[in-house]
């Protein structure tokens, strides 16, 4: 996984990461080259104040000024020197991390791009697995862990590697033998470090688990806050969420509690070592085996490996989330699509499509294998210029029909075709351009309505012409000019600022702004009035006759399927009967019984049956 993550993702931004790594290198030489000036300036000091004592005092005057003249043209340099390097330093390590941290906000920009391409290529009943609170937590908080994984942990791991190497090297070389006391608590904090990782590790894939958790509650309990509200079960939400937060802050304080255990080793190895330079440097000092400057050096060597071990505590971390979150991403990224994409295209030569159903026998993938079918033998041709309307009770097949016409269910092969060909077979991006459907719940954005009907379109690039257009036809021109800043308004949540009716006719304008060649109306009637739903029809069928399209209407409100070309009447997935809607009222079946209902009940919403 992790080569794979670098083939596609890391290799292209090589040569950025080699430059990056020329600077850091840059940093960390200049870094540890201060110390070596700072032993040096101590070191003339020291000669300096060793030649004060030398000479007698009635010689001093006359001798000292010109040894301190020599030994001040000595440090002076030195201590440009120093300052000059401190300020390279800020310029070198900036880049540094700009030549880092820029592809990782690149690689993480281009995961959750293709994270959202795999998404988008599954299946509804992907998503009855996979809940959507862990589904936003791998594509924010891991794409995110990722992120640092490849930018800030990668130059902290090479600026410890280069900064600990380059610090022991100058500090063996000071006096080995002090260094081999100080390697001993050094390999103690790292072994104590090794054990702390290895118990972080298991629990950071449970933090992000339980950060999955917490989300998806959070979300179901927004998206549904006015049930929460209406059945004043704020309490019982109120407990859920206690659960999963209590557990997800569980497993961060105990996380939390291993780095706390750990970073205090760090410091008593950092002061040990420092206890060690003073005994035994200091003896050095004595015997004249080390300078002052030396010592002075030799402790800030010891403080770039200790700053380098305590930095390794904290990245070794984000390593361990960074991996554990590049596991829970790619899980996602490798997703293979169960629809099919398909490679046939669809014939253009007519502006209409024509549809064939033959025998199509469909049951639910999760279904025992012994339940019956939900569509049973469903044959049915509909050619470009017609309407088919089809009715039936709650149950019988409706919606599972346009989940196999969108393809968003995969039907058995060689049952559905459009114009010919198999739907299994049809190229993706044409079979969304040839059929629009447009469910019963309606969905809008949190955007304006403008944005909601040209939601194919970016926002600069939306037919305003269109849009007008769109609204027209769906009847929305009077809706529109009532709101406060017409087609500007944005309609909030779910299009939570507007009302049933309302919310399904922008879905429509959205069918009528990206064009059709087969449109799908799965009740979407329900929530207008008669003279709304007149009009609405008379713009179907007027769009229709002059595009030569054709459209499916399924409805429980019989008025809308009785200017059809053709109506079914689905019974547990068979057709119970069809034909116009004189012929159906001939028969006196079950559409004919409704149809009376409805007329004496003034037209029920559900189109049930009376008992």
């Amino acid at each position: 996984m992790f080569r794979l993550f670098l083939d596609r993702y890391a290799r292209r931004y090589a040569l950025i990461y080699a430059a990056g790594l020329g600077f850091l290198v840059a940093t960390i030489g200049l870094t540890v080259a201060i110390p070596t000036l700072q032993k040096d300036v101590f070191d003339a000091l020291t000669a300096l104040d060793t030649l004060r004592n030398l000479l007698p005092f009635d010689a001093l005057l006359p001798a000292l000024e010109p040894a301190q003249l020599v030994t001040m043209d000595t440090v002076r340099p030195l201590v440009w020197l120093i300052a000059a390097a401190a300020v390279l330093v800020i310029f070198v390590r900036t880049l540094s991390r700009i030549l880092f941290f820029n592809p990782g906000r690149a690689i993480e920009f281009r995961i959750r791009n293709d994270m959202l391409q795999r998404l988008l290529g599954m299946s509804p009943q992907f998503f009855k697995r996979w809940s959507i609170g862990d589904i936003m937590a791998r594509a924010g908080d891991d794409a995110t862990y990722v992120r640092a994984f490849v930018g800030f942990a990668a130059i902290m791991v090479l600026n410890i590697l280069v900064a600990a190497t380059w610090a022991l090297i100058r500090m063996v070389h000071t006096d080995a033998w002090l260094t081999l006391y100080c390697v001993l608590p050094l390999g103690a904090a790292v072994v104590a470090l090794r054990i702390g990782v290895a118990r972080t590790f298991g629990m950071m894939t449970e933090t992000q688990q339980a950060l999955g958790r917490l989300s998806n509650t959070v979300l179901e309990t927004y998206k549904g806050i006015t049930v929460v509200q209406g059945a004043a079960a704020e309490h019982a939400f109120l407990a859920k969420f206690d659960v999963d937060n209590d557990a997800f802050t569980s497993l961060n304080l105990r996380v939390v509690a291993v780095r706390t255990f750990l970073m205090p080793i760090v410091a008593v190895v950092g002061n040990v070592c420092i206890f060690f330079l003073l005994l035994i440097g200091g003896q050095h000092v004595a015997e004249n085996r080390m300078t002052l400057g030396d010592v002075a050096a030799y402790a800030s060597y010891v403080a770039i490996l200790v700053g380098a071990l305590a930095s390794g505590g904290w990245v070794i971390g984000v390593l361990q989330r960074g991996m554990v979150s590049l596991r829970r991403v790619w899980e996602v990224i490798e997703l293979t699509p169960d629809m099919p994409l398909g490679d046939a295209p669809l014939p253009t030569g007519g502006r209409g499509i024509h549809l064939r159903i033959d025998n199509l026998r469909y049951r639910h993938p999760d279904a025992a294998p012994d339940a019956p079918f939900v569509l049973d033998g469903l044959t049915l041709d509909l050619p470009p210029g017609k309407v088919l309307g089809i009715y039936g009770a709650v149950g019988s097949g409706k919606s599972t029909l346009v989940s196999l016409l969108a393809r968003l269910a995969l039907p058995p092969a060689g049952t559905i075709a459009l114009d010919g060909v198999d739907l299994l077979a049809v190229a993706r991006d044409d079979l969304r351009q040839a059929v629009a459907v447009v469910p019963q719940d309606a969905f809008l954005f949190s955007r304006s309505v403008r944005e909601n009907i040209g939601y194919i379109d970016r926002v600069a690039d939306i037919d305003d012409v269109r849009v007008q257009a769109a609204v027209e036809k769906a009847c929305l021109s009077g809706d529109i000019a009532r709101l406060s800043q017409g087609l500007e308004t944005v309609v909030g949540e779910r299009g939570q600022t507007l009302s049933g009716g309302q919310r399904q006719r922008v879905q429509l304008a959205r069918a009528f702004y990206r064009g059709y060649r087969l449109l799908i109306l799965d009740d979407v009637l329900s929530a207008v009035d008669h003279d709304t739903e007149a009009k609405l029809l008379a713009a179907i069928q007027s769009d229709i006759a002059a595009k030569g399209t054709s459209a499916i209407l399924i409805s429980h409100r019989l008025s809308a399927l009785a200017a059809a070309d053709e109506i079914v009447v689905l019974e547990q997935g068979k057709v119970a009967e069809r034909g116009t809607h004189a012929q159906l009222l001939a028969q006196a079946g079950t559409y004919a019984r409704v149809w009376l209902a409805q007329s004496a009940e003034g037209d029920p919403a559900d189109g049930t049956e009376p008992a």
